[in-house]
């Protein structure tokens, strides 16, 4: 490993959020979307039922994977 690789492992830290996934720095694309986001509301950009249906629809999108996820799919097609 040189020395760039080094300081940047060194300098990388990374948590993992449930429903959002892994978070670091630098920020990774899901919590910079969601601050995006949430900035464009603040601001008046953007409603604020709109910010919170593009979020979790990010996040629904991200981990389309996950049990949780799998089950309100389920249930949705069952009811549907």
């Amino acid at each position: 490993m040189d020395s760039t690789t080094e300081e940047s492992a060194h300098w990388e830290w990374h948590v993992e959020i449930p429903y959002i996934g892994p978070v670091g720095w630098p920020l990774t694309g899901s919590l910079s979307y969601l601050i995006t986001v949430s900035a464009l509301a603040a601001f008046a950009v953007i409603p604020w039922p709109v910010a919170g249906l593009l979020g979790l629809g990010h996040v629904l999108a991200r981990d389309r994977d996950h049990r949780v996820v799998s089950e309100i799919g389920a249930g949705l097609k069952a009811a549907g």
